[in-house]
């Protein structure tokens, strides 16, 4: 079986357990690259951008696990100027590893918070301040404790979901692909758990941000459970609600 993670501090904690036989099976891409890449594989599973499912609807998902925010930190945060107010935005950059998922609940973010219309533009590796506020996706939020400086992008889905923000979901082309995942998923958990503290302990960042994914670790989940199940759900029917598409799509759990 092959693995399309992104490359990311929360698919390397999955990595980070993997057998070594088994993390040379591991392909890591930008997010918005999996979806596209795992329709061209067999016997493959994806972590891919939740709000990938609005056109890939084929697709079939684990229902075991993923990537879930319960908390603060997370994998995107949004800066503003410093003399900036959220209230009054007009327009939103997202640069970093960005996907469907950023580009979409944004602007529903945005539109349900603050009753802001805003313009989404794609800036390029462009991490410090603008005059445009910037939501970064991704580990560049991690270098040099820039999210400490940044507010979090989990904290104002969960705000509107009024559920955990479920960022990346397993997902395989074919229901016996996701199937065989799952057990391996099962026998995966016990060495997960025990490697979390190494794992971190391994990590290239600052003293203080190893300090605060310690911290926050419980916030973060990769086992789901029925709450996160119902985030997903939630997540994908916001852009309905939004007009963003025509129907509640259905998901294919395993």
């Amino acid at each position: 079986m092959k693995y399309l993670f992104p490359d990311n501090l929360f698919s390397l904690f999955f990595a980070f357990s993997f057998s070594e036989e088994e993390k040379k099976l591991i392909s890591f891409l930008p997010s918005a690259q999996i979806t596209a890449a795992l329709g061209k594989e067999t016997n493959a599973i994806g972590l891919i951008p939740t709000l990938d499912l609005l056109t890939h609807e084929e697709l079939f998902i684990s229902k075991l696990g993923g990537v879930s925010f319960e908390s603060e930190f997370c994998n995107s945060y949004f800066y503003y100027p410093s003399k900036g107010n959220q209230e009054k935005v007009t327009e939103i950059a997202l640069t970093g590893d960005v996907s469907s998922l950023e580009a979409i609940l944004c602007k529903i973010l945005f539109a349900e918070l603050y009753g802001q219309q805003v313009k989404i533009s794609l800036k390029a590796n462009q991490v410090d301040e603008t005059e445009t506020p910037l939501l970064l996706v991704g580990d560049a939020n991690l270098k040099n404790g820039k999210l400490f400086t940044g507010i979090s992008f989990a904290d104002e889905a969960i705000e509107i979901l009024s559920a955990p923000f479920v960022n990346f979901i397993f997902a395989g082309k074919e229901k016996e692909t996701v199937e065989a995942f799952n057990s391996k998923f099962k026998l995966l958990l016990p060495k997960f758990y025990e490697s979390i503290l190494p794992f971190i302990s391994s990590l290239n960042f600052a003293t203080e941000v190893k300090y605060k994914i310690k911290q926050e670790f419980s916030s973060f989940v990769f086992e789901f459970d029925s709450m996160d199940i119902d985030g997903i759900s939630q997540l994908t029917r916001l852009p309905y609600y939004h007009g963003m598409i025509k129907e509640i799509i259905d998901i294919k759990f395993v």
